[in-house]
Parts: structure tokens; C-alpha cells; sequence
């Protein structure tokens, strides 16, 4: 007879990313919220091989390519009066404004989109290839995610086409 003892799993007091991305904040300028590399890096469950240098340039281009999307919005949002995206009207949920939620959720999707579009380098295996293949779909699906998020703030209904 054989007994395996186990120690105790206890609950994790916190999240603790592998990486330390310290402080590191990417902005768009007083109206937007600023996306917090750890917070993204976190909600996102990015590893530790994807470094801090390689997380703000991909985060900024997500953040880059959102902001150009509701560029309209904003114009239209600031000529109302209203000088940063959480003084627009909108629900709060756990105290904060849907819209930054909304805002966050699309730079989140889009950043880790992006990153994963480019999972695949020239030293891939076949095995690699085969696994960088399965990630397709949740590219696509990230990218959905980025859309949904982008017509919420913009008051759209979220629409969903299949080509069949």
C-alpha cells in the first residue's frame, strides 16, 4: 500500500504576474483612460516570455487602433462637453463607468489579438505550427470581442456574421 500526502492547496492572496512590468502605462491623451501593462498583462494571462518592451509596443498599437475607431466618437463626446471618456454619461458597474470597462476590454482583446497573430516565428516547429493553427480561433474571437466592445461605447448593436 502506497499513500501520496499532498500539502495544502491555499487560495492565492493575489494575482502575481511573472513579469514585473512596474509601472508602465501606455496613453492616449487626456480623454482616454490609461491602460496599466500589469493590469493588461494580468486580465489577459500573458506569460512571462512576452516582455515588457514587446507588451507596450503591441498594447500601444492596440490602443492606437481603438482610439482611431471612435475618433468620431470622441470629437462628438468632447464637443458635448464632456473632457474625458468616464464624464460620458453611461452605467457604472463596481463603481466605474461601462464605457472605460467597454474602452479597456477593446485595448485588452486587441493587445492580446495582435499578439498572438505573431505567436508564430521563423523557427517553428511543426508541432509549433500546428498549435499556432489552433489559435486561429481565438484570434477571430478576440478580434469580435474588440468589435463588440467598440459598438458598445458607440450605443450600436453588436451584430454577428457568418459567411457560410
Amino acid at each position: 500500500m502506497s499513500m501520496v500526502a499532498r500539502p495544502e492547496a491555499a487560495p492565492a492572496r493575489d494575482d502575481i504576474p511573472d513579469t514585473d512590468d512596474g509601472d508602465a502605462t501606455i496613453t492616449a491623451g487626456a480623454f482616454w483612460p490609461e491602460i496599466v501593462l500589469r493590469e493588461l498583462r494580468l486580465a489577459v494571462r500573458l506569460p512571462g516570455r512576452i516582455t515588457s518592451t514587446r507588451l507596450a509596443h503591441v498594447a500601444t498599437g492596440a490602443v492606437a487602433h481603438v482610439t482611431r475607431e471612435l475618433e468620431e466618437w470622441q470629437q462628438a463626446q468632447i464637443a458635448a462637453g464632456f473632457s474625458t471618456l468616464t464624464d460620458v454619461p453611461a452605467a457604472t458597474i463596481n463603481g466605474e463607468s461601462v464605457n472605460a470597462w467597454h474602452y479597456r476590454h477593446a485595448v485588452y482583446s486587441a493587445t492580446r489579438a495582435l499578439i498572438l497573430e505573431r505567436w508564430r516565428d521563423v523557427d517553428t516547429t511543426d508541432k509549433g505550427d500546428r498549435r499556432a493553427d489552433a489559435l486561429d480561433e481565438q484570434v477571430e474571437d478576440l478580434w469580435r470581442d474588440v468589435r463588440w466592445a467598440i459598438s458598445d461605447i458607440l450605443g450600436f448593436p453588436r451584430l454577428f456574421v457568418e459567411l457560410v
